[in-house]
């Protein structure tokens, strides 16, 4: 009794330490298991943190979208360059009254040239190919041939003659007068001289209207052939030869158009010649792959040549802003403006639809984010006018990030060359800048972003 009295107070006290023991492995794995969540925890935020990062705009940008109005949309640069979205500013023009006529791009005879030869031969050196542009005396190709060098001996012997000629005419002239010979003689002396003056004169010119310059022609620098020079600077239209190919006399070789001096040729109707006058502006545009933006023009003089079976009478314009696409022959259409009332106007393209109303896009300011320290600068449109321009009128407004831009209400007027007119209760507006193409994909950006995204581009 006594022994298993002594053993009781020995195996309560295993079992409190059992239980300690128990309590600290306990404790140390679930400061563990804490830990690795911590340690997890702080990795997921800081792969979300660099996922973010990631964006340049997700710092920068935030407080700019948050202070967005209902009407205003962002737009990032990107999207601007992948739209190939245009900003330019409003136009002031007479849409109230316009002819509108039909046409192509033309040249005056003056400003294209069909270069041939005088001589025939053979081409030797062709040194252009369409498209090329070069200028008035360069040399474009050459042409060899035995007549050429006999060209050359004709007047080297002709200036030869020419010289002993003169002489003998003038001793038999003296001689004359000293009574000394006939006056016959004289007379032969003189026909023979006058008459190789008169060939010496005719190779000279023909020397020349092949290029080769009589004055510096020796016996050691003949040569066998001439070089064909461009009449006129312009671009090469057409190439008729081929290296090694005979031409003729007269023969067509190459066509060079001096397109940066081309006009436009408008036919009127009958019942419009008398509203069009020198002087008046136009508008117009290719008719059959028309620009993003219509040119200008000005009627120049209207023919005095009428056609009875179209009805339609000749009007030349002149194109104040020559554009590459623009080349002889490409039919164009053109509104004639006759009226005296100027109204704003934008091209038709910056006009959107909404819910039966029209509206455009007036770019309220733009910014640029800075990736160091996220630093916005954003500033207003109306102040940007005179200092940043230069990249404005293209679309994408230089280096900026972001843009802004306002859903304005308008009353949309007439539309006549791809321009519409418009008035609106904004004030001060000419100076601003608008979208001038591709509005409806800013629209649709808009209604993106007011399904869930606070009405901005993301």
């Amino acid at each position: 009794m006594k022994k298993l009295t002594i053993q009781t107070p020995t195996i309560i006290l295993a079992l409190f330490l059992g239980m300690v023991l128990y309590g600290c492995s306990s404790n140390e794995a679930s400061s563990e298991n804490n830990s690795a969540h911590e340690d997890h925890s702080a990795h997921n935020h800081e792969a979300e943190a660099e996922t973010n990062g990631e964006d340049q705009h997700s710092e920068a940008f935030q407080q700019e979208k948050a202070g967005l109005q209902e009407n205003e949309v962002l737009i990032t640069g990107k999207q601007m360059k992948a739209a190939g979205i245009e900003l330019s500013q409003i136009t002031r023009q007479p849409l109230s009254k316009a002819v509108k006529s039909f046409g192509e791009v033309a040249l005056a005879p003056s400003d294209e040239a069909t270069v041939s030869t005088l001589i025939g031969g053979i081409i030797k050196d062709i040194r252009v190919i369409e498209g090329d542009y070069v200028r008035k005396g360069q040399v474009i190709a050459r042409i060899v041939h035995p007549d050429i060098v006999d060209l050359q001996q004709n007047y080297l012997d002709a200036s030869n003659q020419d010289e002993y000629l003169k002489l003998e005419y003038q001793r038999q002239k003296r001689l004359l007068e000293d009574s000394v010979n006939a006056e016959k003689t004289v007379q032969n002396a003189r026909a023979a001289y006058q008459s190789n003056l008169a060939r010496l004169q005719s190779l000279k010119k023909k020397l020349q209207l092949i290029h080769i310059n009589p004055q510096k022609l020796t016996p050691q620098n003949i040569r066998d052939g001439y070089p064909v020079k461009a009449p006129i600077t312009g671009h090469v239209a057409k190439v008729e030869i081929n290296t090694g190919s005979h031409v003729t006399p007269q023969q067509s070789l190459f066509h060079v158009t001096a397109n940066e001096k081309a006009h436009i040729d408008l036919k009127v109707y009958e019942q419009d010649i008398s509203k069009v006058t020198p002087g008046q502006q136009l508008t117009f545009n290719l008719a059959n792959s028309p620009l993003s933006q219509p040119m200008e023009g000005e009627v120049m003089k209207t023919a005095k040549r009428f056609d009875p079976e179209q009805r339609t009478a000749l009007v030349h314009a002149r194109i104040k802003d020559m554009r590459e696409p623009l080349l002889p022959g490409m039919s164009v259409v053109a509104y004639i403006q006759t009226g005296d009332k100027e109204q704003n106007t934008l091209p038709d393209a910056a006009f959107v639809l909404d819910q039966g109303k029209n509206y455009v896009f007036m770019l309220k300011r733009k910014g640029k984010a800075n990736n160091d320290n996220h630093k916005k600068e954003a500033e207003h449109a109306h102040q940007q006018e005179e200092t940043q321009h230069e990249h404005d009128d293209n679309g994408h407004a230089g280096e900026a990030s972001f843009f802004v831009f306002e859903k304005m209400l308008v009353r949309k007027g007439i539309t006549q060359g791809a321009f519409s007119s418009f008035t609106t209760d904004k004030q001060d507006i000419n100076t601003t800048r608008f979208v001038v193409n591709n509005a409806q994909a800013i629209l649709s950006e808009m209604k993106k972003g007011a399904g869930g995204h606070s009405g901005h581009a993301h």
